[in-house]
């Protein structure tokens, strides 16, 4: 047994995976025998995934085998992406949305790519993930990496990323590696259970929502298009002014049930658990009270446990924020307001909670 090696492997989340390796296998090898072992990513695709050593930053040379890089029992291996896509911020007129039907869940695809699948341990990854599908009940049938909506001049794609795993739109299968054209009401179905998803795009200006019939390309005949820039816009602009406080009236509460609501929501676009970043907190009622009571902030230490109360005003509809003397303080578009002291808030107002967290306003 002097020709193998003890080591750990962390494959995504899959960590602290016990294997006995040859001294003479290649960094390549390796990563082609790992892939082989995890049905939810592509076998023949070595190419796309890397290696890291415990402590050492740089990715090892394939072409290397374990005893040339004096790998040693117990040394811990990490298969990450080769590649690291930058992420492009949509601008708010070319938002779109992904509601899976069975459960009627909404994800905004603000930025692309959006990849559509399951978080794991590596970061970049989880920054990209745009529609978690470990929130849906038969969401763990879907791959890691499943597919990602690609935005260029002014159209949506979707790619298929799982080999092992399809993608369908309207009921044709996308091949791996490929994508094709998605327009407003196009049902795209996940996986052999069919996860079913439809798609819809805020209508562009200029444009009647679907391309015209001149426009359009067959679908059983790929997309090719310009690669985007490698350069995102950072997700909040600070502006100078500061917010203003509106007058607090008689001081009483009125509670405003969901049948009253505009689909008034934050929608999570900074904070410490990656894997929500995109997600929605609907204001489902008045006051709504955020914090760490809420659930899907449960996890940020920095936020108090009732931080700030939103309200509505039903007689001519201003939405309002509080601070009700949260620990670490409550921001719009970058400045600190005062507790107790009501402030309207509009589509667009970014909120911030402590340190990290950060949610834009949207009806």
């Amino acid at each position: 047994m002097d020709d193998y090696i003890d080591v750990k492997i962390n494959v995504f989340e899959h960590t602290g995976q016990h294997a006995q390796i040859r001294k003479s296998l290649t960094v390549t090898n390796l990563i082609e025998e790992i892939l082989k072992e995890f049905d939810d990513i592509g076998v023949n695709a070595s190419e796309k995934y890397t290696l890291l050593l415990k402590g050492v930053d740089r990715p090892l040379n394939p072409a290397l085998t374990m005893e040339q890089l004096d790998i040693q029992p117990q040394d811990e291996f990490t298969l990450g992406y080769a590649q690291q896509t930058i992420r492009q911020m949509l601008d708010p007129e070319h938002y779109a949305t992904l509601r899976e039907e069975t459960t009627g869940k909404v994800f905004d695809i603000q930025w692309h790519p959006a990849v559509i699948g399951r978080p794991s341990t590596e970061v970049n990854h989880n920054i990209m993930l745009a529609v978690n599908m470990q929130l849906i009940p038969t969401g763990m049938t879907i791959s890691r990496r499943h597919a990602q909506i690609n935005y260029s001049n002014g159209k949506y794609y979707i790619e298929a990323l799982s080999e092992n795993n399809p993608t369908f739109i309207n009921g044709k299968e996308v091949p791996f590696n490929n994508e094709r054209e998605i327009r407003n009401g196009d049902r795209i179905m996940l996986g052999q259970h069919k996860v079913s998803m439809v798609f819809e795009a805020r209508a562009i200006p200029g444009s009647s929502g679907r391309a015209s019939s001149q426009q359009q390309r067959p679908p059983s005949q790929p997309v090719q298009r310009q690669a985007p820039a490698s350069v995102s816009q950072p997700i909040s602009q600070p502006v100078s002014q500061p917010a203003t406080p509106v007058s607090q009236g008689d001081g009483s509460a009125t509670r405003v049930g969901v049948g009253d609501l505009r689909t008034a929501k934050l929608i999570i676009e900074r904070c410490t658990n990656i894997p929500i970043i995109g997600q929605i907190i609907e204001l489902t009622s008045f006051p709504f009270i955020l914090g760490r009571s809420t659930p899907i902030l449960s996890s940020e230490s920095d936020v108090s446990r009732q931080h700030a109360q939103i309200d509505l005003n039903p007689t001519n509809g201003q939405y309002t924020i509080v601070d009700i003397h949260s620990t670490n303080g409550v921001t719009l578009n970058g400045v600190k307001i005062d507790p107790d002291t009501p402030y309207e808030i509009v589509p667009g107002t970014k909120i911030g909670m402590g340190h990290f967290v950060l949610m834009r306003f949207e009806i």
